[in-house]
Formats: structure tokens, sequence, C-alpha cells
């Protein structure tokens, strides 16, 4: 099992062979080829489906995914059905898919906050995850920051990055302000989450500009999909059911790409499409589309 110097902890089948992005093993492939995981949040108890995680870990690995990205309704229902994370780390492994990021944490008030970090942090530190998907939910600037050096301290010490996420439903609404907090807390290796649908559909726009002005250092991770405007339809509506697979909506994905290739990205992409007419798909077929449809958006970029 040959093991590549970035992420061979967690990653020893990153080089490829058999899978949707597999390829010769070579230390060429993996300088331009990002990481690959599949989010389980779209066939997630969230939505009211029973968690068939054995079925979604074979789905994922069949796929070619690097690794699957987990969220806390799942987790939560594979332990209540006896399923304790060992197993599921051992399941993981024996796939060769690693644990790319739990979603994740809220930072909130102090209590609720501590709560979370407690559940949440078991789970990384068990599953080994590289990153925790946080969002910033307490309106005070103070709170926020003060928790989120708390929450960073945690999780540093089993090894998690904190991937910080913006969207219309937090306080940080785009790079930018994920950037301002970081800087004003003084985080030492927070990271922004660029996720692709809350980029595209901010209120004022992508921001190309913060894009192009984010350091690579400071990029943790990409969720990756495509859409298309949801104008008065409710915004949880939408970002929960209405995301499409990357190539099938309007974004200008192929420029996103471009952008990240210029950075010499070669990080963490979560394929995160929450959709419902997705939702009623096998997973087989699902994780096939998006593991392909993501393969493709990146290959656009390199060829440009």
């Amino acid at each position: 099992m040959s093991q590549i110097a970035v992420g061979a902890r967690r990653y020893p089948n990153c080089g490829g062979s058999d899978g949707a992005f597999g390829g010769a093993p070579t230390l060429v492939a993996w300088a331009i080829m990002p990481r690959f995981g599949l989010a389980t949040i779209n066939h997630s108890p969230l939505h009211g489906l029973p968690p068939v995680w054995e079925e979604h870990l074979d789905a994922a690995a069949a796929a070619g995914f690097d690794a699957l990205a987990p969220d806390m309704f799942w987790l939560r229902a594979l332990e209540e059905q006896g399923v304790s994370l060992e197993r599921l780390r051992q399941a993981l492994d024996a796939r060769g898919l690693a644990c790319m990021e739990i979603a994740g944490l809220a930072i909130g008030e102090q209590a609720e906050t501590l709560r979370e970090l407690e559940e949440t942090l078991r789970y990384a530190e068990a599953l080994d995850a590289e990153f925790m998907n946080v969002r910033i939910v307490v309106d005070s600037e103070p709170v926020a920051m003060e928790q989120l050096c708390r929450c960073e301290d945690a999780l540093e010490k089993v090894g998690t990055r904190i991937a910080l996420e913006f969207s219309r439903g937090t306080r940080t609404r785009g790079i930018a302000d994920v950037r301002a907090l970081m800087a004003s807390a003084g985080t030492r290796d927070a990271g922004v989450t660029l996720d692709t649908w809350h980029f595209f559909l901010a209120r004022d726009g992508p921001d190309w500009d913060a894009l192009d002005a984010l350091p690579i250092a400071e990029l943790a991770n990409v969720q990756l999909s495509d859409g298309v405007p949801f104008g008065d339809r409710p915004y949880f509506e939408a970002t929960m059911n209405e995301r499409c697979l990357p190539g099938e909506g309007e974004f200008e994905l192929a420029r996103v790409a471009q952008r990240l290739h210029d950075k010499k990205f070669d990080g963490a992409v979560v394929v995160e499409v929450l959709s419902a007419k997705l939702r009623e798909a096998p997973l087989e077929t699902f994780a096939k589309q998006a593991a392909q449809t993501s393969r493709d958006w990146w290959a656009r970029a390199e060829v440009g």
C-alpha cells in the first residue's frame, strides 16, 4: 500500500489505482489532483432516511472516493443502532476510506457549544477526522472568538483542523468574514471552507476578489456542489434540497476550479450535493455520479 507524504496517515491510497479518481500512484498525480470525500448528509437520517451505513461505505469506495464525510445525524443514528465508532473506523480502514470531515459543530453560547464540542470531539478522535466543519451561530463576536479558540484547542489535541463555513444562515456570510473572525480570534490553524453553493448564492453574489486574496494556507477545504438561484423560495429548503451535481447547474464552477488550480490546491474536496431528487436514487448510483462529475469539474481546470 503506497503512502504519499502529505496526508499519508489518513489517506494511505491517495496515489490512486483502480477507483474513479485512480491512475498511476505517482507524486505527479498527487500534486495535481485533490482528494475527494463523499458527504453522507444527502442520504442521512436528517432527511428521515435509515442509516444504511455499510451500503454508504461500499458506495463511496466503489465510486473511487478517498474518504467519507459523515454528518452528526448519521453518526448518532449508527450509535443508536449499536454500531460502535471502533467498528465504523475498522470498516472505513478496510475499504481504504479516511474520515475527511465531520459535519459539524455549531458555535453558539458557551453551554451549548461545550455540549456539542464534547460530542464532536469524541467522533473526531475515534475516526481520525481531518476536519471539523464549524458554523458560527452566535451574534456576539467576543463569544464567537472565545468559543472558537476553545474548540480549536480541543480539536487540535486529536489532530483535527477546524474548517469554518460561511453562509446566509450563519454569522459569517463570506470568505472575508471568516478570515476577519480568525484574525480577531487569533486562531492558529483554522481555515475557510469554500462551499461553492454558499459562495455563488451569497446575497451580493460571488466574491471573486476575496477568493483570489485567500492564501492557500487559510483554505481548509472545499464543499462542492452546483446549483441555481432559488429566488423567493425559502433558503433552508433550497440549501437542503435543491443543489445539483457539479456541471448540472448554473454556477461558474470551472472558474472556481481554475482559481484553485492556480493556487496549486491539492487538498480536501467534500462532495456535498443536497438534492431531494437525487436522494431518491440508490446510494451506489448517487456516489458514482458524484464521483464522476467531481472529477470532470477538476479536469476542466487542468485543461483550462
